[in-house]
């Protein structure tokens, strides 16, 4: 069944090889046999007063050899930052560091780059270097360091951007240990919208002109720069609008960060609240005690100015009262005696349940109306039909309520749960069977008790108009919530945002100043806007084909942007790599065969190590001849297998391991004498196999079945996997780069301009060779282009495909071979 297939998001055992060392400072032996040494911790910490940052970074290194070594220490500072200090002792002496500038600092970037195949480190190129001896490291040891720099972080109107350069080719090293970033901005104005495209911070606000942001990771993987964006402003609720606009003559790329101020709990409006529980038969004993624990969470949460009601629904309805009562002590303790009693038996009135919550609210509509409504099944009294339920709530909800819905379980028609919760601008949650329905209540309650701003409204004056926005129905925005809005717009220039909504029953609204760019400039760092924007759509008209059937028209957008962003979908297979931990140790066998539509086999260490196991570059099929094909030969036969289905071919050849990729791989273990690593990839393996299984039976369970996408265990991870594309709001490495200009696909290890044919002309370059070299001399920005990596075929401005390969092809090139390369066609 394709729409299962690849119904999540493709999660891989991701071992591809990896350049050895991070680009925020490297320890490299002189012993030129050697890696550089692996990165045990890496801790960053920032102030930012104002503009100014002040960013002091340490490192451990670690000398996994029994003898002393002699090592460099090699730093990439930062365009326009000052190295304020720099702290090292080795046996007892305080060392000093060399600074060299861009000039000088190019030659020794591209002769790393020549001795470590990682073209990851020419992100640096234009960057001045710190550059420190360091003798001797000792054996079985760690190093320390600590280096410490200072800048103005940029502005652009009210938003300022800060950016800790990170390795950013996708194939990155991790820390043994811990890799952390402690930021604190203060500033003289109010802090709004703190937001990081890149990593899942935490921030705890010290007041509204201070705030705190942490990002921690054990074993974390160092593959794109840590990329931290706020904004400032004296309005009760805060918008900072982050604008990508690439081409000039399309449409832009908006996104909106939302929030209130901290203060805003003040203007705290009292609310009407229903809980509504499934207490049928189908409900475990265990499910039953943890939503009992839920119930009586939300009602510690009720201000004595707020009202209450709960409903216990099975084959009839029970209220605890029949109408709502104030949240006083004796009710509220009456409440939970009533909860602690509560049995499971009979069947499943969902449409009764929900009609008699909406009769209870109340005439008084300057109070927000809440419901939140708990299932773990499936309609099986009075009403049955999911369609018929959703029209007769839409009919009967002329107050605005809003229905949080929560399925137990996997027994539930999801599609249902989620069109009650959409329609009435709220959220969906599903809980499953080794999850926590207190956990999860306890967390979505947090954020929902109180309400700032409901029914809101975004427009825009003048000559920009803002269109296809994600969400379509702006959710209510919460006390300590933020809202990530992005859309496209058209037109450009000043125009007057304006956000409207209700206080209560009082209508307000916040106009901000925005100025709309013609283009964006250069390499915009809010790039990141757009494939968001694109992840969010996929997620929407996922939605609607999971509701309404899979019509042509649907299924072909899905598609067309699912291959230009690198979007795993259940009509592509696009490779997303997974936020987790990769594993150390290097598989002894490359070149395996790999059989059509699975991934690259895992090939190279992600962190190698001085004195532990090489890596090497990835394997690429078998030929006729018996050798590896050549970069270019496979690039050829992916052209020439590309039907245009998005699934085969250069578009569709990624996908998961299969089973004898994952049988190799633990073979691969044996050799492998570090327990530690061999025992986290052998974790990495299995877990990818019970993944497998489960999909395997998903799938079997499927065939046959008539309510297709909308109920049980698959209803519910589609639901959860369109969801998460719905709500994205951080960047992601996937198998899909636009890459100066044009748009590249990674295929078995090799990245493929998606427009190349097997019949384009092809000019082959060996990599690090001295052509490699005087390319880079000449082209400047053909160093994006080779942080792909050591195997990739790129179309050049004349129309004929440049492909570097390690193993073979050019060394020499002249000038004039490369001014046609380059020449515009």
């Amino acid at each position: 069944m394709r729409f299962l297939r690849y119904a999540l998001p493709v999660f891989v055992v991701a071992l591809a090889t990896a350049g050895p060392a991070p680009a925020a400072g490297l320890l490299i032996p002189e012993d030129k046999k050697l890696p550089p040494l692996a990165m045990v911790n890496h801790k960053v910490v920032v102030t930012i007063d104002e503009q100014v940052a002040i960013t002091t970074v340490e490192q451990t290194f670690r000398n996994h050899t029994d003898r002393n070594l002699e090592a460099t220490y090699l730093f990439p500072v930062p365009k326009g930052a000052s190295v304020d200090k720099f702290t090292m002792w080795v046996d007892g002496k305080e060392m000093g560091g060399e600074l060299l500038d861009a000039k000088h600092a190019h030659q020794v970037y591209t002769d790393i780059v020549r001795r470590t195949q990682d073209p990851g480190l020419l992100e640096y190129l234009g960057n001045s270097l710190l550059r420190l001896r360091v003798f001797p490291v000792p054996p079985k040891g760690d190093q320390k360091l600590k280096i410490s720099y200072k800048f103005v972080a940029p502005k652009d109107g009210s938003v300022i951007e800060y950016v800790y350069p990170l390795k950013t080719d996708g194939k990155s090293t991790r820390t043994l240990e811990e890799f952390s970033v402690n930021l604190n901005i203060k500033s003289r104005h109010t802090v709004q919208n703190v937001y990081s495209p890149t990593h899942a911070i935490t921030t705890t606000r010290k007041s509204d002109k201070e705030v705190n942001v942490v990002f921690e990771r054990n074993q974390a993987i160092l593959d794109k720069d840590f990329q931290l964006f706020y904004g400032f402003g004296d309005k009760d609720v805060g918008l900072t609008p982050l604008l990508f606009k690439p081409i000039t003559n399309e449409d832009g790329y908006f996104m909106f960060l939302v929030s209130p101020q901290v203060e805003a709990e003040k203007k705290r409006v009292a609310r009407d609240l229903v809980l509504v529980l499934d207490t049928s038969s189908s409900m475990s004993a265990i499910k039953m005690e943890q939503a009992k624990k839920a119930l009586k969470y939300c009602l510690t949460q009720l201000k004595p100015e707020d009202r209450f009601g709960i409903l216990k629904f099975s084959t009839s309805v029970v209220p605890f009262r029949d109408k709502l009562v104030e949240a006083n002590k004796e009710y509220l303790d009456a409440a939970n005696k009533w909860v602690d009693g509560l049995k499971t038996t009979g069947g499943t009135a969902i449409w009764p349940a929900l009609d008699e919550a909406l009769a209870m609210r109340s005439t008084d509509a300057g109070r927000p109306f809440t419901m939140v409504f708990f299932t773990d099944g499936q309609p099986t009294v009075d009403e049955t039909n999911p369609d018929k339920i959703i029209k007769n709530v839409m009919a009967k909800n002329t107050g605005n309520t809003r229905i949080f819905t929560f399925g137990v379980g996997d027994d539930v028609n999801a599609a249902m749960l989620d069109q009650l919760a959409d329609s009435t601008r709220a959220v969906s949650t599903y809980v499953r069977e080794a999850e926590d329905i207190e956990v999860k209540v306890s967390s979505l309650y947090g954020k929902i008790s109180n309400p700032v701003l409901t029914d809101l409204r975004l427009t825009t004056s003048g000559n920009v108009q803002i269109h296809e926005m994600y969400p379509p129905k702006l959710p209510d925005l919460f006390q300590g919530t933020q809202l990530v809005v992005i859309g496209r717009y058209t037109g450009s220039g000043h125009s007057a945002v304006r956000l409207s909504g209700l206080v209560g029953q009082e209508k307000t609204e916040f106009v901000y100043e925005v100025n709309f760019p013609t283009k964006t400039e250069g390499e915009s760092s809010k790039e990141f806007v757009e494939p968001l924007w694109a992840r969010r759509k996929v997620g929407y008209l996922l939605d609607q084909i999971r509701v309404n059937g899979e019509k042509d028209e649907l299924i072909k957008e899905v598609v067309t942007l699912a291959k230009r962003y690198g979007i795993a979908t259940p009509y592509t297979s696009y490779l997303v790599v997974p936020d987790s931990v990769m594993p150390v140790v290097a598989p002894s066998r490359p070149g395996l065969p790999r059989p059509p539509g699975s991934a690259p086999l895992p090939a190279g260490p992600s962190a190698p190590i001085a004195g532990g196991a090489g890596g090497f570059a990835p394997g690429l099929p078998m030929g006729a001849s018996g050798k590896p094909q050549s970069v270019a030969d496979f690039a050829k036969n992916q052209a020439a297998g590309d039907k245009g289905d998005g699934k085969s071919g250069l578009a569709g050849n990624r996908g998961t391991m299969s089973e004898r990729q994952v049988r190799d791989a633990i073979d691969q273990l044996k050799a492998e004498k570090d327990p530690v690593a061999r025992a986290k990839l052998t974790e990495e393996v299995k877990r990818y196999a019970e993944q497998k299984k489960t999909w395997d039976d998903a799938d079997r369970a499927f065939k046959g079945r008539k309510d297709g996408y909308q109920t049980g265990q698959l209803g519910v991870d589609l639901s959860c996997a369109a969801n998460n594309l719905r709500n994205q709001e951080r960047v992601s490495l996937t198998a899909n780069r636009q890459v100066s200009g044009r748009n590249c696909l990674e295929i078995g290890g090799v990245w493929i301009d998606d427009a190349y044919k097997a019949e384009t002309k092809a000019v082959t370059v060996k990599a690090q060779s001295d052509a490699y070299f005087r390319i880079l001399a000449l082209h400047p920005t053909i160093k994006d282009v080779y942080r792909l990596g050591n195997h990739v075929v790129w179309i050049a401005p004349s129309g004929t495909a440049l492909v570097i390969d390690l193993n073979e092809g050019k060394e020499k090139l002249d000038d004039t071979e490369i001014a046609a390369l380059f020449a515009k066609k």
